[in-house]
């Protein structure tokens, strides 16, 4: 179940968008952590490193496999993220970005990696959603369970 369905492009009004993670419920960013594009969708730092982002897909199917045996896959609709201060930056965006070293947030030392980077997002239709500006204070597990339901896919 992609939303890019016969040839239909994803939309930001009609279209949720995906993640895969643990069962208990989609893990907690951490707005004040680095900000590099790059660092995120590389996994620099492996499991549990701290990220302002997190990567969301188009497809399901993407979802479930990042989700594995153990996970759920949880859905969002973008103008909810949004209407909780959380920015979502598009696949589309995020092309833009990641070309040659890179550019704004998806700046990085090596081509190479930001190629590769460039790579996965088109891979698995990788939109991301970022919680650096989330009003202080606000408590992101509530942030989180507003803006996240789980799939029934």
């Amino acid at each position: 179940m992609t939303a890019e369905r016969k040839g239909t492009s994803w939309r930001r009004r009609r279209d949720p968008l995906f993640r895969g993670d643990a069962a208990g419920g989609p893990t907690v960013p951490d707005p004040a952590a680095d900000q590099s594009i790059v660092r995120h969708i590389l996994f620099l730092g492996g499991a549990g490193r701290a990220t302002p982002y997190h990567s969301t897909s188009e497809s399901w199917e993407v979802a479930q496999r990042f989700a594995g045996s153990t996970g759920r896959v949880y859905e969002c609709a973008v103008l909810d993220a949004e209407a909780q201060g959380v920015r979502h930056i598009s696949r589309t965006a995020l092309l833009g970005l990641l070309r040659g070293r890179g550019h704004g947030r998806a700046r990085w030392g090596s081509a190479l990696e930001v190629m590769q980077a460039r790579r996965y997002v088109e891979e698995n239709l990788e939109h991301l959603l970022d919680f650096a500006r989330v009003a202080p204070g606000a408590a992101l597990s509530d942030v989180l369970s507003r803006i996240y339901t789980r799939s029934r896919s």
